[in-house]
């Protein structure tokens, strides 16, 4: 279950690629409470509201937290698809693919040309290892022209045809994904692994320094550029991005990593 979560982003997180509605995956802090009421809320407001507070505890990965509110939601609003999609991502992470598919399945129910549903139905499927099952339900979340995320299923297709070998479809799938939405983390980081993988390291490179044009932050696009320069036997340049990554987040994995790594060639250094 962990490679689903972790992706290629496990520098970012950013990005499980799970779908809510329409949204992807990000670090937000805790939820704040609910400001005073000055007037009853109906149900309807009350079920939004805890809704919003799971979905908070969701993408903070607090999945007892999200599902306590999500229930209450449900309890609420028994016919709303965004409370049982959430649910069911709940689920997903939790490793629980049974749940997961249940719950997605009611949304679509309730929503028959809900993409979000049918891009995460599609997950399971891949973690089950059902590819082609998996392939159906991505291309049905695109079928849907008012879909707001395409990006994220063509994403997801590029995956799975990594899996099966298909690297030129892979890279189809990927450049759609850019095409629809061009700040797309995910698929950057996949097509310059993709084009390392194939010998094409200056086409990589671009992609890495594209990144860090549009994150500067992210530590990932630099810690990739070093090891780039580090198989070329260029040092000075491979410190240079080792030092960047670790100056993003020196406590983070890839933090600790580069500095480990900037010392040892500093100390392999004449």
């Amino acid at each position: 279950m962990r490679k689903i979560i972790a992706l290629a982003l496990t520098a970012l997180a950013t990005t499980s690629c799970f779908s809510l509605s329409g949204g992807q995956k990000q670090v937000r802090p805790a939820p704040p409470p609910p400001p005073p009421q000055t007037t009853k809320p109906s149900p309807k407001e009350k079920a939004e509201g805890y809704y919003q507070i799971g979905i908070s505890y969701l993408r903070l990965d607090e999945i007892p937290l999200a599902l306590n509110y999500l229930f209450k939601a449900k309890e609420l609003s028994p016919r709303d698809p965004k409370i049982y999609n959430a649910i069911g991502v709940a689920f997903l992470k939790r490793g629980d693919l049974v749940k997961a598919e249940e719950n997605f399945r009611k949304a679509i129910k309730l929503k028959r040309d809900f993409s979000e549903s049918y891009l995460n139905l599609g997950i399971v499927y891949e973690e089950r290892g059902n590819y082609q099952k998996a392939r159906e339900y991505y291309n049905k979340a695109l079928s849907n022209p008012l879909y707001l995320t395409p990006e994220v299923a063509y994403y997801r297709l590029a995956l799975l045809d990594l899996k099966e070998g298909k690297k030129r479809e892979a890279e189809k799938n990927l450049l759609r994904a850019l095409r629809n939405n061009p700040d797309y983390i995910p698929a950057y980081i996949e097509l310059a692994k993709l084009s390392e993988s194939e010998g094409k390291t200056e086409r990589a490179k671009e992609i890495y320094f594209r990144l860090i044009g549009l994150y500067p932050k992210l530590q990932y696009p630099y810690c990739a550029l070093a090891e780039i320069y580090l198989k070329e036997n260029k040092r000075r340049l491979s410190k240079r991005y080792f030092k960047k990554c670790m100056e993003v987040n020196p406590e983070s994995e890839l933090g600790i990593k580069a500095k480990l790594k900037l010392e040892e060639l500093n100390e392999q250094t004449p």
